[in-house]
């Protein structure tokens, strides 16, 4: 938990002087005649700040003061609109023009040049360090980094290209299943890689062997950099669990007889809700020493909102992480949350009144607004910021196909239509995932948040524009770039060995009179349609294209 004497010296700063003086009154001591100077401001944030800095700068302090009245109150609401979020939402860096945009000029920005130094040091440090301790016959050649770009993108073509073993890739003796993947890497090859791929050195003097995560932990917090460096999200996330697949033997092991994937290591997931981007996430390694975690649920919720502090970001859960405590201490950090919750929660109305289907009855206390809705059966959500009165509408079935829209408070129905992040990116993930076995449960964890990369990175490249069918398409894409062929002679020769998708295109001016676009001739080819003339080009395959149509170029060839 952060250091709170230093957080309470940073609120202290930031206080108004004129709140200021009345927090210097306090510290004196009150006197009956100074009462009227005192004005309680309005803001909530401000107000809970203001109590803070006077009365404690312990976090437990607030706690009494968080609020000035205890008790729900089902009449007489006082009014409340949210404030909205204070960031500029949608890509934090320059990109090329949408038409121009490729797949490995986004996911560059991930797996940027340092990732792959790291992949490349590593594997070769720990391929000499196990090779020296036990010999080996089978042949090595340090890797490069386009071998190493080489081996990431067939294991994401192999998430496409699913067959049931590694070796069935190579094989040649059914020409109906041949692939080509023998022509950009050898199987010896690509196997020896896979053997020694490795993110840290197991020697290192200056790693925290308690923490779980050593071997991935570089791994785990570059790339959370990236995410949160890379795109801002809209202001709306959810956040869930989601879990990586693994049966082999680890202490964290986790089974959820509720998910898709029972067996695993859960990552603790936050989202934007539209599209599933990943904006922060914790990987859980299991209770603390000495029994079970008290305030997991909070602690973790805490951790990932942590750099949206004060931003007024909107947090949807389910009803494992909603809490009264929780929805209050978001809200003295200046952050929105929502969701269910479940009705043994501390501090909850109790004791409510049966209701016929589709009814709903609102509480209110303070800034929570609490609402029961009855369906086929009831369900609870509490909220720190929406009004009771606000109300929305939802879809549901009453009898056979026919839907209807219901009536509901508006924070049900923004929990329904927010809550989906973490599930969509379940979903687009587990699509095409590399899914073959190992022992070593953290390669499970690298072959996730790879996974997780290349979708954030397709995310960012529709936001800015790039023409894409969908998400398979950009993975196939992105993996021809990253492939350079690096088969030795030996390999069987099953068809024409593919160019280099990811050899360097550049569209620039490189003739003096104007020539027909080869992309626009190709399109119109047939047709009365005449196709039009441009002085640019693609400088290394010297042919003529219009600016618009480089980008069709690049991904065909």
């Amino acid at each position: 938990m952060a250091d709170n004497s230093s957080e309470g010296s940073d609120i202290e700063e930031g206080i108004d002087a004129e709140y200021q003086v009345q927090a210097d009154v306090l510290a004196d001591g009150l006197e009956e005649d100074d009462l009227d100077r005192l004005v309680l401001p309005s803001d909530r944030v401000v107000r809970e700040q203001w109590i803070q800095a006077m009365f404690g700068e312990e976090e437990g302090d607030l706690c009494e003061f968080a609020g000035f009245g205890n008790e729900w109150k089902s009449d007489n609401f006082h009014s409340r609109e949210k404030i909205p979020f204070n960031r500029e939402p949608g890509i934090k860096i320059e990109l090329p023009l949408p038409d121009v945009i490729t797949p490995v000029q986004v996911f560059s920005r991930i797996f940027t040049e340092d990732m792959w130094m790291r992949l490349v040091t590593q594997t070769n440090l720990y391929a000499e360090q196990t090779r020296s301790a036990t010999p080996s016959n089978s042949k090595w050649e340090p890797v490069t980094i386009v071998e190493m770009k080489t081996f990431v993108g067939l294991c994401l073509a192999m998430g496409i290209i699913e067959l049931p073993l590694r070796r069935d890739f190579w094989r040649q003796k059914k020409w109906l299943f041949r692939t080509t993947i023998p022509q950009a890497m050898s199987r010896d090859r690509f196997a020896i890689i896979w053997r020694y791929l490795h993110l840290q050195d197991n020697d290192a003097i200056d790693v925290d062997r308690t923490d779980k995560l050593w071997k991935v932990r570089w791994y785990l917090d570059y790339l959370k950099d990236r995410f949160q460096e890379l795109y801002e999200v809209n202001g709306f996330v959810s956040v869930d669990e989601s879990m990586v697949k693994f049966k082999g033997r680890l202490s964290f092991r986790q089974y959820l007889p509720l998910k898709p994937t029972k067996w695993g290591i859960k990552v603790w997931v936050m989202a934007e809700s539209s599209t599933g981007y990943v904006s922060n996430f914790q990987v859980y390694t299991g209770r603390k020493a000495g029994g079970s975690e008290k305030g997991l649920a909070h602690r973790v919720v805490m951790d990932l909102a942590r750099p949206y502090f004060g931003s007024h970001l909107s947090i949807y859960m389910d009803n494992f992480y909603s809490g009264v405590p929780l929805f209050e201490d978001l809200s003295a950090h200046g952050l929105d949350a929502c969701g269910t919750i479940r009705s043994n929660r501390k501090g909850i109305p109790t004791k409510l009144a049966a209701m016929a289907r589709h009814q709903y009855t609102v509480r209110q206390k303070d800034d929570l607004t609490f609402c029961a809705w009855q369906d086929t059966k009831a369900v609870l959500v509490l909220s720190n910021h929406h009004a009771p009165t606000a109300t929305g509408t939802v879809k549901r079935r009453q009898g056979g196909d026919v839907q209807t829209e219901v009536t509901v408070p508006a924070c049900l129905s923004d929990y329904q239509r927010n809550m989906k992040g973490v599930d969509l990116l379940d979903q687009m993930v587990g699509y095409y995932t590399i899914k073959h076995r190992s022992k070593k449960w953290w390669r499970r964890l690298f072959f996730y948040f790879l996974s997780v990369s290349c979708y954030n990175a397709y995310i960012v490249a529709k936001r800015a524009g790039a023409n894409f069918s969908g998400y398979k398409d950009w993975q196939e894409d992105l993996a021809q770039e990253l492939v350079t062929p690096v088969t030795a002679r030996s390999a069987p020769q099953c068809a024409t060995a593919p160019v280099s998708a990811s050899a360097q295109h550049d569209c620039e001016k490189i003739f003096e009179k104007r020539k027909i676009c080869r992309e626009c001739s190709l399109a119109k080819n047939g047709t009365d349609a005449r196709p039009g003339a441009t002085i640019y080009g693609c400088r290394q395959c010297n042919v003529p294209l219009h600016v618009e149509c480089f980008g069709k170029h690049v991904r065909r060839t």
